[in-house]
């Protein structure tokens, strides 16, 4: 009891310290929960950060009911005041990044947000998925949120200029899905799935795509990122 007093208590001293004013939300990926997430939601929370930890039915129904759960997750804080006292961070694993842009589409939400970490997520399109559906034409009837591919591989619009975003991208490659795709991949996503050139940085790291979300040096590189704007400090 004592230990978790006294955690608790250099965590508020921390923030004092470093001013960290940051509301952090994260956005587990396709076929996933927010159990997905926890090592993360731990990692960051012990760095004193503030973290929702959000679910989507992100497996079968169509990615339109996590764009509302998510819509009215920001609504909420926009309600209550919460982006006015604090920076809003939205970081999204995978298919999380696509449900962001999607939902940033949206006007009601516009103003909301300040940063986005994307964490090996396809937002410009999944040649995996390509790939797939080749073999298995009905996968989008199954795996509905997969579908959104097909309506916005033209659309180059990404995220409002004003939103600092941020990319971590794996690069060691594993598994079987990892022999489908090119030289660069983190065993589900290639890298020219998931470049952004408006973005402020970018790292790419030797992690496969299930180590990403859950090693500590990637909290690092994300407190670096919210705190510098860049991944790597000099």
């Amino acid at each position: 009891m004592q230990k978790i007093l006294l955690k608790q208590y250099l965590i508020k001293i921390f923030k004092k310290v470093f001013n960290m004013n940051y509301r952090i939300a994260l956005i587990h990926g396709f076929f996933r929960n927010y159990k997905d997430m926890e090592d993360l939601e731990n990692n960051l929370m012990n760095m004193g950060y503030t973290v929702d930890n959000l679910n989507f039915p992100l497996t079968f129904p169509p990615i339109e009911m996590s764009i509302k759960i998510l819509k009215e997750y920001l609504l909420s804080l926009k309600e209550k005041g919460i982006n006015k006292q604090n920076e809003i961070v939205l970081i999204g694993f995978g298919f999380g990044g696509v449900l962001i842009r999607e939902t940033l589409k949206l006007e009601e939400v516009k103003g909301i947000v300040d940063k986005i970490i994307l964490l090996s997520s396809p937002i410009n399109d999944s040649t995996l998925h390509r790939r797939l559906k080749r073999t298995f034409p009905f996968i989008d009837l199954i795996f509905k949120p997969l579908a959104i591919y097909a309506k916005t591989r033209r659309d180059r619009k990404k995220f409002d200029k004003d939103i600092e975003v941020g990319l971590i991208i794996g690069r060691e490659s594993s598994g079987f899905f990892g022999k489908w795709l090119g030289e660069y991949n983190d065993g589900y996503i290639e890298m020219k799935d998931v470049n952004f050139p408006d973005a402020k940085d970018k790292i790419l790291i030797p992690i496969t795509h299930n180590e990403l979300n859950k090693r500590i040096g990637t909290a690092r590189y994300i407190n670096n990122f919210i705190a510098k704007g860049k991944f790597r400090l000099e």
